[in-house]
């Protein structure tokens, strides 16, 4: 009977994520471009130039040469500038990009998104494989890959966030790997561990978390357990592992590796150049460089869906109280003396303290933080972690079957709640906000919405069909966000058709506004509609307003 239910879970998971996957790559090309990409792009073609420099592959090495001149004229901030940017994932996809010929914006962008969705994919069975490691029962392993995948501003970022949602995937792969290691501590664990830490710390710096906290966890069990020094030499291997292939995936490195490591370190824990830059935080404007406490917190509540949240609490101070009551009760005497009684407790308590210590870092060290929490994505790993703890221990000590059954049939309607919120939403998860948080009209007064600029494509879309008899259309844009991003995704028709003005109002015929603003709109005009302008459109999903157009009257 158990072999039957295995059997039929392990049938219900593949077939879940096979219409997850086809999901994703039927829809990749609904989504607009985000504000990061071509950057990101031009990134990829600059550290490609420079690592075929050291090939003779001359000819090659013209080509993107060319390239990436061309894409430096499409992006504020030049590559040279800032150069501290992992590429693990952009140089590959520029190469692909150069071999394949893809020379039209649209198809090469739309590339990457699939590309990005195809790393996420895998992210999310690694992250179901690590449930299913931990706690050996199908159903909270699905579950929780559920979780992960339904948390819409997580899922919508799988498209077009080149750096996040790299840095997540990655991520989830390293901790999977983490708890093989955990299990099975030989050399085949530690180079795999170590490879992926590497990539995923070549990504972001925050990867740099869980090898330190690996090695922490194994001195801690020196204390306890004796007989684990025979693993030294396994984690000096894994050390020296890990800073080879970090300084292999990551060029900027390679010319002076602890010097730049430094110096990037300096650059994402300040952002110096964005230090000017405000962000829209609950009806006030605030500084990157100095957001308030309630910061990150309030931006995960209002965006994570409610049940999540519960479930992550509750298991939140569960693993918590359970880490200090063995810490007040450590005798030297008894064989458990150490802070886990076994494997999997060592598991949750190292998921724990990598959430923590992040959080504490980001408070301690005054780390700067721009739009949202989507620099902090990866958290959501632990978030859903955590969240799946507390659905195990529900179940498990649900005595009868009936109550457990009740309880996953409130769970699989909850799920299929917030599957239909993403289909309302698509292709905008990225404005997601959940129910417990009162949504009014109001709500970009408040909160930064469309932060990432994806709404611009769909205004431009319906400004051509609204003039299709034109062949000439200016368009000003009332926000911080440029429109000329967008027009990539247009075919080259209507590419030409429109004319992208900025804040030249009087010179256009519509404009645009998703209410970004980089300047407090209380003491700067900078944004103001002129008053001979009249609103036409209010694009609203699920009582949140995306962004208005206004036409000359």
């Amino acid at each position: 009977m158990i072999e039957k239910n295995i059997s039929n879970s392990k049938k219900i998971t593949f077939v879940l994520f096979l219409l997850f996957f086809l999901v994703g790559a039927l829809t990749y090309k609904d989504y607009g471009i985000s504000i990061d990409e071509e950057f990101q792009r031009s990134s990829g073609l600059y550290w490609l130039k420079y690592v075929l420099e050291f090939t003779p592959f001359e000819e090659l090495s013209r080509e993107v040469a060319d390239k990436f001149i061309q894409s430096k004229g499409f992006t504020v901030s030049h590559v040279e500038d800032h150069p501290f940017y992992g590429v693990i994932f952009d140089l590959p996809a520029a190469f692909l990009e150069v071999i394949f010929k893809i020379n039209d914006p649209k198809n090469y962008f739309h590339l990457k998104h699939f590309l990005t969705f195809v790393l996420f994919f895998v992210g999310v069975i690694f992250f179901y494989k690590t449930l299913l490691n931990r706690f050996s029962n199908y159903r909270v392993a699905l579950i929780g890959g559920l979780f992960f995948i339904l948390s819409p501003r997580i899922y919508g970022n799988s498209f077009y966030n080149p750096k996040d949602i790299i840095f997540l995937s990655l991520l989830s792969i390293s901790i999977y790997f983490c708890f093989k290691l955990f299990d099975k501590m030989n050399y085949k664990n530690f180079f795999l561990f170590a490879f992926f830490t590497a990539l995923s710390t070549s990504q972001r710096m925050y990867g740099i978390f869980l090898p330190l906290s690996f090695i922490g966890f194994y001195f801690l069990s020196l204390l306890s357990k004796g007989e684990n020094i025979k693993y030294m030499k396994g984690v000096i291997f894994f050390c020296f592992i890990f800073l080879l292939f970090l300084t292999l995936f990551w060029p900027y490195l390679w010319s002076n590796p602890f010097t730049n490591f430094i110096e990037a370190y300096k650059y994402f824990s300040h952002h110096s150049h964005l230090t000017g830059i405000k962000m829209l935080f609950n009806s006030e404007y605030v500084r990157g460089d100095s957001v308030p406490y309630s910061y990150i917190i309030t931006w995960i509540s209002i965006t994570t869906p409610v049940l999540y949240i519960v479930l992550f609490i509750i298991g939140y101070f569960y693993i918590l109280k359970r880490f200090f009551l063995k810490f007040l009760n450590i005798k030297t005497e008894n064989y458990y003396y150490d802070l886990w009684r076994s494997k999997k407790e060592k598991k949750d308590l190292f998921i724990l303290f990598n959430l923590t210590c992040i959080i504490f870092y980001l408070i301690l060290f005054d780390v700067s933080i721009f739009t949202g929490w989507r620099h902090l994505y990866f958290n959501n790993i632990f978030i859903i972690y955590i969240a799946s703890y507390s659905l195990y221990l529900i179940l498990l000590n649900s005595n009868f079957k009936s109550k457990q059954n009740l309880f996953l049939l409130s769970i699989s309607l909850y799920l299929i709640f917030i599957a239909y919120k993403m289909i309302i939403y698509h292709p905008y998860q990225n404005v997601y906000f959940n129910s417990f948080f009162n949504k009014t009209k109001s709500i970009h007064k408040k909160f930064e919405v469309d932060y990432w600029g994806l709404s611009g494509n769909k205004f431009l879309r319906e400004i051509l069909e609204i003039e299709k008899d034109k062949n000439y259309i200016s368009v000003a844009s009332a926000s911080y966000l440029p429109l000329e991003r967008s027009k990539k995704l247009l075919n080259e028709k209507d590419r030409k058709k429109i004319k992208i003005v900025g804040q030249e109002y009087q010179n256009a015929d519509y404009i645009y506004t998703n209410f970004m603003s980089e300047v407090d709109k209380k003491y700067n005009d900078k944004y103001e509609i002129p008053s001979n302008f009249s609103k036409i459109n209010t694009f609203t999903i699920d009582n949140v307003v995306v962004y208005e157009v206004y036409k000359k009257n």
